[in-house]
């Protein structure tokens, strides 16, 4: 118990020192200063120290993507862990264990987020496309996968999956996703950060999961989806004004 009592009192009798050393050390200073020098000294470092991290968040946020903290994670944590890596990437691909490879299954990112052609927003599938293939694929041992069919197969714990939102736009801007997928099929020279199975069909246009990489980078090759791209409006202007689309106000804002 002294012991303990020692160490909690420790920081008091670090400032009893420090007070007697500096009344010893000039007997002028009046004595009101000499305690206030260190207590300035301190709270100036730790001002210093929040105004450094401000300062960072706001220039990184800015410029760019904003520090991972107080909720703006780039890469949230999902309630059920989806590796696009094995669904949609292509080739040999390090499993859970890491001594185990498999083959990549190459999906179409349209097979899941079917509206993206046709709609505003990309879609989020519904738990029971999953389970249309994971009620008879995959290892019962599989906890994700236990998880997920608990999710979308068994009457008494069927709900919808909450996933964490990756991407998000400001409310004030409008971003509709067909009209781009349907310009970049069709111009495949616009399209930025190109998988690695990027191919011009015959008649010169894409498929439509091959145009996602310029906005959300190679989501086939991460085992959890992470922003990217900044997706600021410097970035969306410049690339409007390469491909000669508008750059009014009322085209994103609206």
């Amino acid at each position: 118990m002294r012991k303990l009592l020692d160490i909690l009192y420790s920081p008091l009798y670090i400032a009893a020192w420090l007070v007697e050393f500096i009344k010893e050390k000039d007997k002028t200073t009046p004595l009101w200063l000499k305690l206030l020098a260190p207590v300035l000294g301190v709270g100036g470092l730790g001002i210093f120290a929040v105004l450094s991290f401000v300062t960072a968040f706001l220039v990184t946020a800015w410029l760019g993507n904003p520090l991972p903290v107080a909720g703006f994670d780039q890469s949230p944590e999902q309630p059920i862990h989806f590796p696009h890596t094995i669904h949609a990437g292509v080739g040999p691909i390090t499993g859970d264990n890491s001594d185990d490879t498999i083959e990549g299954l190459g999906m179409d990112c349209t097979y899941c987020h079917k509206q993206v052609t046709e709609q505003s927003w990309a879609g989020v599938p519904p738990v029971e496309l999953c389970i249309s293939c994971h009620k008879i694929i995959g290892e019962s041992s599989n906890t994700q996968l236990k998880l997920l069919r608990d999710y979308g197969l068994y009457e008494e714990t069927k709900s919808p999956i909450n996933w964490e939102r990756v991407h998000r736009m400001p409310d004030h801007v409008r971003f509709a996703h067909a009209p781009h997928i349907w310009y970049l099929t069709e111009n495949p020279q616009a399209i930025q950060n190109k998988p690695i199975d990027f191919e011009v069909l015959q008649d010169g246009t894409v498929s439509a999961s091959k145009v996602c990489s310029t906005c959300h980078g190679n989501v086939a090759s991460m085992n959890q989806v992470a922003q990217v791209q900044p997706l600021k409006m410097g970035q969306c202007v410049a690339c409007h004004r390469a491909n000669e689309a508008s750059v009014g106000c009322e085209t994103c804002h609206h």
